[in-house]
C-alpha cells in the first residue's frame, strides 16, 4: 500500500506500472481536491488496485468530502474509509452520516450534506466578489 507517496496521477501510474504496490491511500488534499481524487479513484480501480479513502487531517468537513467519495469506490476495491471527525476539538458544521455495519451511509442531499455553523468560522480572511 503506497500512502503519501501518491500524489499526482504520474505517480499511480508509476506504481501501477512498476507493480510496486496493490494499493493506495487515496488522501483527498493530497491527491489536490475531490475531482483529482476522482482521477485516482478511477486509475486504481481500474488497475485493480485496493483504495482507501482518507485525508491527513480531519474535521466533520473533510469527513464528508472523504465520506462522499469512499462511497463512490466499488466495495471489492474500498479498504476503508478514514473518520476523521474526532482530530479536532471545535467542529465547523454538522454532518448525519451513521456508521452501520463498520461503513458510513452518507445524506443524500445537495452538496456534501453539510450543516455549517457559520458563527464558529470567524471573520473571512478575504472575500471575493463577482458582481
Amino acid at each position: 500500500m503506497l500512502d503519501e507517496l501518491v500524489q499526482h496521477e504520474d505517480d499511480l501510474i508509476q506504481m501501477i506500472s512498476q507493480d510496486v504496490a496493490d494499493g493506495i491511500g487515496l488522501k483527498v488534499s493530497k491527491a489536490g481536491g475531490l475531482t483529482r481524487g476522482r482521477r485516482h479513484r478511477d486509475i486504481a480501480t481500474a488497475a485493480g488496485a485496493t483504495v482507501s479513502v482518507q485525508d491527513t487531517v480531519g474535521s466533520t468537513i473533510t469527513f464528508a468530502a472523504v465520506a462522499h467519495l469512499g462511497a463512490t469506490v466499488p466495495e471489492r476495491s474500498l479498504r476503508c474509509v478514514l473518520d476523521s471527525r474526532g482530530m479536532v476539538s471545535v467542529e465547523a458544521a454538522d454532518f448525519d452520516a451513521p456508521i452501520i455495519d463498520g461503513g458510513v451511509l452518507v445524506p443524500d442531499r445537495s452538496g456534501l450534506g453539510l450543516t455549517v455553523h457559520l458563527d464558529r468560522l470567524g471573520e473571512p480572511v478575504e472575500i471575493w466578489d463577482n458582481s
